[in-house]
């Protein structure tokens, strides 16, 4: 750089590397469509003959003299090997290299090879995935939504205990701080890195939508729970195999439940706004009718008299205890209130704040009745919330803020001829005290012609 000319070099050094990078964007893009629709086909040897390390596919045919056509577990291995060996190892250090967008395309292939193995072989790219959250990096926003999604699609599918999705929330709170206590930041809790607090609540809608995937799984569970229970209990009464596998899947039911209940706690205490927020109430209520409808199926087993298990009450408290998730959802609703309103935002949670307290209002009734006809308190596992007998109009408070942009639009216009006023007034046309004079009195005119018209819009305000 310190030679002649040395400029010129490193611009041109650089532009081979953004043409190389484009390149690059372009074999990882039909890279992904050939794996995409590879991936798609009923049957994995179309992926496995292109994934054999082979000169061309004919010459890995039988006919052609060649190896014969790999099976089923080939397939498998030859998927895993590349992800671990090329595409996981290029994914990050695309990422690390600043080519963000070619590393969002090599994460996007990795994702779709990933979703061909079975839970035994994604031991390894889940390790990767863990540890890249745990180390720090300048990274875009697209980048770690794109290593975090990754990683919680790959916790999901190897059929572990989901502690990555709990660990992503208990760390996005201490990013974005919580909304009813204001303490200064202590210790990160997780020591996740890779996760920044000028991103943290962009990357919160990754985690929202990780959620929302599972609670559409939790909706098909318990659509089979409900079919392997009425079979129960159509059975003998010495025919055992049923009532255990309908224990076994309440467990597992009650168990993720209470894995997404505790996230979206997390979530709701938080500080989060915007886009995020508005998919974290749609997601509650989502979860007030699917418990809705699992508390209605306890009622229709002997017309409720035999209760919900003591799994379901620990669901319950979970849900509507003293730590539960309602509270947490009017802590957020009050947060959001308090903050800057816009007359979009406004009309947004018109139609969505009423839904989720109809939905939490119908979950409730159900839960009530369940104790009224099989005469066990479940009210002792709910804490009671502040009353919810409103009634929002959308259209008034939209218009009453949209009125208060107005008028502060206004009132930044008056500031600046304000300033012209002041700048002319302090150089006259006329000449002498007169001109001077002339100047102050027209300034003073429409001063008081300003403060006539504000009384005016404050009488139509109230």
């Amino acid at each position: 750089g310190g030679k002649s000319g040395g400029g010129k070099a490193a611009a041109a050094k650089s532009g081979d590397r953004t043409a190389m990078a484009s390149r690059l964007q372009l074999v990882l893009d039909a890279a992904g469509a050939c794996v995409s629709a590879l991936t798609g086909s009923p049957s994995l040897l179309p992926l496995g003959m292109m994934l054999m390390p082979t000169a061309t596919p004919a010459a890995a045919s039988p006919a052609a003299g060649g190896s014969q056509a790999p099976t089923s577990v080939d397939v498998l291995a030859l998927a895993e090997g590349h992800l671990l060996r090329e595409l996981l190892p290029l994914a990050e250090r695309l990422a690390y290299d600043d080519s963000h967008r070619e590393a969002e395309a090599a994460t996007a292939i990795a994702a779709q090879l990933c979703a061909v193995l079975p839970a035994s072989r994604l031991k390894r790219p889940l390790a990767w995935s863990a540890a890249v959250l745990r180390r720090e990096a300048h990274l875009s926003t697209a980048v770690r939504k794109a290593f975090l999604a990754t990683h919680l699609r790959l916790e999901r599918a190897s059929g572990t205990h989901r502690a990555g999705s709990l660990s992503v929330a208990k760390e996005l709170h201490h990013l974005l701080g919580d909304n009813l206590k204001d303490e200064e930041p202590g210790e990160r809790p997780e020591m996740l890195e890779m996760l920044e607090e000028g991103s943290a609540n962009s990357v919160s809608a990754t985690l929202l939508e990780a959620v929302e995937v599972e609670l559409g799984e939790l909706s098909q569970a318990y659509a089979h729970l409900s079919r392997v229970g009425e079979a129960a209990r159509r059975l003998e009464a010495d025919d055992k195999e049923a009532e255990r596998a309908a224990d076994a899947l309440e467990r597992a039911l009650c168990d993720r439940y209470t894995q997404v209940v505790s996230v979206l706690r997390l979530l709701l205490k938080s500080q989060i706004e915007g886009s995020p927020a508005q998919g974290l109430l749609k997601l509650c209520t989502a979860l007030f009718k699917q418990l809705d409808a699992v508390f209605k199926g306890v009622m229709a087993v002997d017309k409720g008299k035999k209760g919900a298990s003591k799994r379901l009450e620990a669901l319950l408290s979970h849900v509507c205890g003293e730590t539960g998730v309602t509270l947490a959802m009017y802590g957020l609703l009050s947060f959001s209130t308090s903050s800057e309103d816009t007359a979009a935002r406004v009309v947004r949670e018109a139609k969505l704040v009423p839904a989720l307290v109809f939905a939490l209002e119908k979950f409730e009734a159900t839960v009530v009745k369940l104790s009224k006809t099989s005469e066990r308190d479940l009210l002792r596992f709910m804490k009671r919330t502040t009353a919810r007998d409103f009634k929002i109009q959308a259209e008034e408070v939209a218009n009453a803020i949209r009125r208060k942009e107005d008028k502060a639009e206004k009132e930044k216009e008056k500031e600046k001829g304000k300033g012209k006023k002041r700048k002319a007034a302090a150089t006259p046309k006329g000449k002498g005290k007169k001109g001077k004079k002339a100047a102050e009195e027209e300034e003073m005119d429409e001063e008081e012609a300003e403060e006539d018209e504000d009384d005016e819009e404050e009488g139509e305000e109230e």
